[in-house]
C-alpha cells in the first residue's frame, strides 16, 4: 500500500470505528478520499439501523451520533430506552429459559439486595411483590434441588414451595411433594429407632411409593422453567426495570 493510501486509511478511521477491509473498500470507491468515505460509511450506519430499530431516520441519526458512529453501541441504547432489564432478558435469552431465569433472579437479588448466606434468606423472600416472592422462593427451591436431591429438597421450605407451586395453579405438582414428605415421614417414623440417619436416608430413596413420587416430580421438571418464564411474562411490571 503507497503511502498517500496509508494515510487516507489512518485518517478514515481515526473518524470512525471501521474495520480495516471495510475501510479500504469504503476509499476505493471514493477515490481515495476519506471524508467522502465517512459520509458514505455514515449513510450505511443510518440505514442499518433505521432498519434494525423502526427508528426515523432523524432518530436514528442523533443516536449514532450519541454512540460516536458504534452501531453496537447505538443499538444497545435504543434496547435500554424501549424496554426495562427483565424485558431485555427474556428478548435475548428467549430461547434458553433457563438462562433467562437464571439471569432474572441475579437482576432481583441485585436490585432487592437480599441477603444469602450460600442460600437465600426464605424471610427475606416473602416480603418481595407477590410476583417476585412467587419466582424467587420456587427459583431457589428448584436450584436447592437441583444441587442436593429430591429427598433433601423436601426438608427445604417445602412449605413455601409448595404455596407458591399452587398459586402457578400446579396442584398436581404440589400434591405429589406433599405426598412425597408424607410417605418419607412415615419410613422415618416406622424405622428410625432401629436404623441411623444414612440407613434410612436409603431406605427412603429405596421405598417404591417415595419413588414414583420422585419420578413424577422428574417428569414435570422441565415444564418448571417454563411455567417461570410465562410468570415473569404476565407480571412483567413487578420485575427488575
Amino acid at each position: 500500500m503507497d503511502p498517500t493510501s496509508t494515510q487516507a486509511l489512518q485518517q478514515l478511521r481515526a473518524l470512525l470505528p471501521i474495520g480495516l477491509r471495510h475501510a479500504q473498500a469504503l476509499l476505493a470507491r471514493c477515490a481515495g478520499n476519506p471524508q467522502q468515505a465517512a459520509e458514505l460509511y455514515k449513510s450505511e450506519l443510518l440505514q442499518v439501523l433505521v432498519d434494525k430499530s423502526g427508528l426515523p431516520s432523524e432518530q436514528a441519526r442523533e443516536q449514532l451520533l450519541n454512540a460516536g458512529y458504534d452501531l453496537n453501541r447505538a443499538l444497545h441504547a435504543i434496547e435500554e430506552a424501549r424496554f426495562t432489564l427483565t424485558q431485555r432478558i427474556l428478548r435475548k435469552h428467549h430461547r434458553d429459559p433457563g438462562q433467562a431465569l437464571d439471569l432474572i433472579a441475579q437482576a432481583i437479588e441485585t436490585a432487592e439486595q437480599l441477603p444469602r448466606q450460600y442460600w437465600l434468606d426464605f424471610a427475606r423472600l416473602e416480603q418481595l411483590a407477590p410476583a417476585p416472592r412467587c419466582f424467587m422462593i420456587l427459583h431457589e427451591w428448584l436450584a436447592y434441588e437441583g444441587w442436593e436431591g429430591f429427598d433433601s429438597a423436601l426438608h427445604f421450605h417445602l412449605p413455601q414451595a409448595i404455596a407458591q407451586f399452587r398459586l402457578l395453579q400446579l396442584d398436581t405438582l404440589a400434591d405429589t411433594l406433599e405426598q412425597a414428605d408424607q410417605r418419607q415421614q412415615q419410613v422415618r417414623a416406622a424405622h428410625a429407632e432401629h436404623e441411623c440417619p444414612i440407613e434410612l436416608a436409603m431406605r427412603i430413596n429405596q421405598d417404591p411409593l417415595f419413588n414414583r413420587r420422585q419420578d413424577h416430580f422428574n417428569q414435570q421438571r422441565p415444564l418448571l422453567d417454563e411455567c417461570l418464564y410465562q410468570w415473569v411474562e404476565r407480571h412483567i411490571e413487578q420485575f427488575p426495570t
